[in-house]
C-alpha cells in the first residue's frame, strides 16, 4: 500500500509539472505573437510617418515653396540611403514643355533640378552662375502683394511594390489666375 500510495504522488507530480510545463509554452508563444505584433504596428506607423510627408501634398494648389520642400525631402532621403533605387524618392514637375527632376543620383547637386534627364542642372534658389527655378515661375505683384505665377497640382504619387514606400510624386505646374 505504501508504494502504491507513493506511486500516486509521483504520478500527480508528473502531471503537475507537465501542466506548469504547458502554461509556460502557451505564455511564451502568446509573448512571441504580441512581440510580432507590436513590429508590425510599429513598421506600419514607420511607414504612414514616412508616406504622409509627401501624401499632404497630393493636391492640386500647391505653391513653388511646396514644391522645394517635396525636393529637399527626396533630395535628403536619397542622399541618406545612398541612392538606393529600392529606398528612393523621384520628383517630377513638368510645365508643359520642360520636365525637371530630382532623381536618385549621386551626381545631382543638392538645391538643384535635372533638366529634361539630361545633365543639365537647374537652381531651386537665385544664384548667379545660371537659371533658377524661382526666376523661372517668379513672383508678380498685384497690388503689393506677392502672387506666383503658377501653382502645381500633384498628378499621382507613386508607391514602391516592395516597401509600400513613395518612391515617386509628379507635379503639374498650372498657370495661377
Amino acid at each position: 500500500m505504501e508504494n502504491a500510495s507513493k506511486a500516486l504522488l509521483m504520478a500527480g507530480g508528473v502531471l503537475i509539472g507537465i501542466m506548469v510545463i504547458s502554461f509556460m509554452v502557451l505564455v511564451l508563444r502568446k509573448a512571441g505573437k504580441m512581440s510580432a505584433q507590436y513590429d508590425n504596428q510599429i513598421a506600419n506607423n514607420e511607414l504612414t510617418k514616412f508616406n504622409g510627408q509627401f501624401e499632404i501634398y497630393d493636391k492640386n494648389d500647391n505653391n513653388f515653396f511646396d514644391v522645394i520642400t517635396v525636393a529637399n525631402l527626396a533630395y535628403d532621403i536619397n542622399k541618406k540611403n545612398g541612392y538606393d533605387k529600392q529606398n528612393s524618392v523621384t520628383v517630377e514637375v513638368n510645365d508643359g514643355s520642360e520636365t525637371y527632376s530630382i532623381l536618385p543620383n549621386s551626381n545631382l547637386p543638392k538645391d538643384h533640378f535635372l533638366k529634361n534627364n539630361r545633365n543639365i542642372y537647374i537652381y531651386i534658389y537665385n544664384s548667379e552662375n545660371g537659371q533658377s527655378l524661382i526666376e523661372e515661375y517668379g513672383a508678380r505683384n498685384e497690388e503689393n502683394s506677392t502672387q506666383y505665377q503658377y501653382r502645381f497640382k500633384c498628378n499621382g504619387i507613386s508607391y514602391n511594390q516592395t516597401t509600400g514606400k513613395v518612391n515617386e510624386i509628379k507635379f503639374e505646374a498650372v498657370e495661377n489666375k
